[in-house]
Formats: C-alpha cells, sequence, structure tokens
C-alpha cells in the first residue's frame, strides 16, 4: 500500500509519461484484437465485393426472418412484426441471386427442423396444423396425422428439403392425400415411403396411375364419400369433390378425423365452372374447422364464403420452382384477403397453427 501511494502520488512528468505509455499500450492491444475478431464486417472488407457483400446481407435477413418468426407465432390476421419478416421474404425470396445459396439453404433447413422438432411432442388436445413447404400441410389431432401434399421441393434442380427432413416429418404421418398431378404438390420419394410403411395413399386417377400401394378416387360427376381405414385402426370419413386446375383433375377433399375436426385441403383448385358447387359445399359437407387453400385460387374470397370454414390458412406462397412473377407473394396474399369476412392465418414454411 505504501508503494503504491507513493507511484501514484508522483507528480513528475517522467512518471505521467510512463503510466500514459502503458495505459496507451493496452487500449492498443485491445483494439487490435477486437478489429481482429471483427474484421469480417468492418466496411472495407467487402469494398470491391458485392456478391460478397450481399450474401453477407442475405445471411442476416433471412436469419432475422426466422427470428422474427419464431417470436411472432402464426395467429388470425398478422401483427406488424409477422408482416414486415413475411414481405421481408418476399424481398429475398423474389431475387434470384439468393436461390439455393447458404444463407437461402439454412433458413429452410432452420424452418423445418422447427416442424420436425415440434412434432416430437403429441398433440393432447384439438388440432395443429403445419405449414411443410409450398401447399404441403400436415393436420395433427390425438389420434391422427394427416399428410396433404407434403414434397421436398426444388428450385432449379436442387432439392429445398433433404431426404431424412422430409422422412423425420412424415414418419408418424398415417395417410397421405394428393390434390394433382403436378410435380410441386407430388413426391414419388415421399409416396414410396407411405406404400413401404403399410399407409394408405389417396389420390385422383392422373397421378402416378400405375403405381400399386396409391388409392385412386375420382368422379366428375359426383361426389364421393369414402371411409379410410388407417393402419392404427381408427378410421377418416372423406368427401372428394371434383375440383380442376383448369382441364387437370385436383381432387378436393374434406376430411373429418375421429374427434370429429374437419379440415379441408383445395390443392391447386383453379376452375371458373367449378365455382358452382364450390358455392354450396358449406352445405356438402360437415362444418369445416380449417380451409387449407391455394392463395391464387379462383375468386378466393367467394371460393372461402362456400366452404365457411372457422380459420382459413393459405398455400403456395414463394413456391420457388417458379419464376418470381408466380411465386406468390405474402404481401398479395394479405392484399387478397381484405375482404373475406373468415378468420385467416398466412403462415411460413415451418410454421403451425394450433386451435381447439
Amino acid at each position: 500500500m505504501f508503494i503504491y501511494n507513493h507511484v501514484f502520488n508522483l507528480k513528475t512528468t517522467y512518471m505521467k509519461k510512463i503510466i500514459c505509455f502503458l495505459i496507451l499500450g493496452v487500449c492498443t492491444i485491445i483494439s487490435s484484437d477486437i478489429m481482429a475478431q471483427n474484421k469480417s464486417t468492418e466496411p472495407v472488407a467487402f469494398w470491391g465485393k458485392e456478391d460478397a457483400y450481399l450474401l453477407k446481407q442475405a445471411a442476416h435477413m433471412f436469419s432475422l426472418a426466422d427470428e422474427a418468426l419464431t417470436e411472432n407465432p402464426p395467429v388470425v390476421g398478422a401483427p406488424m412484426a409477422r408482416k414486415l419478416a413475411l414481405y421481408n421474404l418476399d424481398a429475398m425470396l423474389h431475387e434470384v441471386k439468393y436461390d439455393n445459396t447458404e444463407p437461402f439453404c439454412n433458413f429452410i433447413d432452420s424452418r423445418i427442423g422447427k416442424v420436425i422438432e415440434d412434432m416430437k411432442s403429441p398433440v393432447k388436445k384439438g388440432m395443429k396444423i403445419y405449414k411443410i413447404y409450398n401447399d404441403g400441410f400436415v393436420a395433427r389431432t390425438k389420434s391422427v396425422n394427416i399428410a396433404f401434399d407434403v414434397v421436398r421441393g426444388a428450385c432449379k434442380g436442387q432439392k429445398l428439403l433433404s431426404d431424412e427432413q422430409v422422412e423425420a416429418i412424415i414418419k408418424d404421418c398415417d395417410v397421405l392425400f394428393l390434390s394433382h398431378n403436378h410435380g410441386d404438390h407430388v413426391d414419388k420419394y415421399v409416396v414410396n415411403k407411405f406404400i413401404e410403411a403399410g399407409k394408405p395413399v389417396i389420390a385422383a386417377s392422373e397421378i402416378l396411375p400405375d403405381l400399386k400401394g396409391v388409392t385412386h378416387y375420382r368422379s366428375e360427376s359426383e361426389v364421393l364419400d369414402k371411409q379410410i381405414e388407417l393402419k392404427s385402426g381408427e378410421k377418416l370419413q372423406v368427401k372428394i369433390f371434383p375440383g380442376h386446375q383448369s382441364p387437370m383433375m385436383c381432387n378436393v377433399y374434406v376430411v373429418t378425423t375421429p374427434e370429429k375436426y374437419t379440415v379441408a385441403h383445395t390443392g391447386d383448385q383453379y376452375d371458373k365452372n367449378d365455382m358452382g358447387w364450390i358455392a354450396e359445399i358449406k352445405n356438402n359437407a360437415p362444418k369445416i374447422d380449417a380451409l387449407m387453400i391455394n392463395c391464387w385460387s379462383y375468386q378466393i374470397a367467394d371460393a372461402i364464403k362456400g366452404f365457411d370454414p372457422r380459420y382459413v390458412l393459405t398455400g403456395h406462397e414463394n413456391e420457388m420452382g417458379h419464376t418470381i412473377d408466380h411465386r406468390e407473394a405474402f404481401w398479395l396474399t394479405f392484399q387478397k384477403m381484405e375482404p373475406v369476412e373468415h378468420d385467416y392465418v398466412v403462415m411460413a414454411w415451418g410454421e403451425w397453427f394450433s386451435f381447439k
């Protein structure tokens, strides 16, 4: 203590210089260490490297959107934070330079990983509906897991979900419903996994017509009433309506679970001539709890009115296999839903909505 007080009580210029030199040296070492750690974030690191700069920006944007969606899960309508996240996703997904890049793939992996983790827990009450990718959904109750149009997806020839990821999602699913014969709705790899497991695959007759293990149902003149028996012994009551995507068959499924929850999935229903029976579908089916409808469905507000569901869940936004003019934007979905009087939920990939 004596020495400490003696030294720091010295008033000599020489001692002041020594102390200042020591302090400056320590600060220089700390500053150099910080700069070394943050070298990659210094603006000068990207001068003359526009592609690297934009790729780093994309990594931050995708990561932030993922975080914002996680912190603000799907609800009826959407709070501002969710809209900002979804609209920013539109901006990123409509810039083709980010297709299949590491930031984009990391975003997909994170979103799908959240679904895989959540699906490990049983549904004890009510129904939970997951939006996997594009128009692929999984509806879960305590007794059944129902898959609709689940695919791995693709962008410029590269699969978006890995085999392992899609297998983890469908391994506990009891049945697969396929709406129509397009590659963004039918994935033969997924179909074969259901068949190998002895689980029913229900499809329109144009879909994989020669594949054993696929049960084909289709009528152009009537609604089909079917009971689908699952491997577990549970039974689903199913109404199959003769929808179309222009001339192509597109089965519209209305499925009732053992708990008496009813969901409808429209695939890519888009045909003016079908609007007559769509306007009356609520009179020819049980009360629909959740309608999964493609966001660019023909006269979507009128179609929703015909189904008259408790909740509307939109699908098909930003299908990455399409050119950007047909990567349907989330902002456009919100615009289309403005006149809709029913409660609606807009979800990104890897999200889910629960109700009781």
